[in-house]
């Protein structure tokens, strides 16, 4: 199968409402497969499912007002995605860099995360 807008817009959606919702169990499904995920360049990549879970533990103390993402290019299996994070005492926004293997599955997660002023 073959990365398409429709897909990419569907998983994207499920992403936010699973965040949004602050559903970990949702969200972190989403990268089962996952072995290359980092948040932000500054901190070591997370490399195995545990570590992306507990990662995602910290949205249930989040007081989420806005997440939105804009897809800005898909080529083969990657996405490139511009996303803003809206939250009660901070708000971020960054790209991510998003690959799937040959079944859509999340296997490579990469985001460049800034603090907004």
């Amino acid at each position: 199968m073959k990365l398409n807008y429709d897909f990419a817009n569907a998983w994207l959606e499920k992403l936010r409402t699973f965040w949004k919702n602050r559903d970990v169990e949702g969200a972190s499904s989403l990268f089962v497969r996952t072995t290359y995920y980092q948040e932000t360049p500054f901190v070591e990549p997370f490399t195995n499912f545990e570590e992306i879970r507990k990662e995602w533990g910290d949205i249930k103390n989040q007081e989420i007002q806005k997440i939105e993402f804009k897809i800005l290019a898909i080529e083969k299996n990657t996405m490139i995605v511009e996303w803003l994070f809206e939250r009660d005492v901070k708000v971020f926004d960054g790209i991510y860099e998003i690959k799937f293997d040959d079944n859509l599955q999340c296997v490579w997660f990469r985001s460049w995360e800034m603090e907004k002023k």
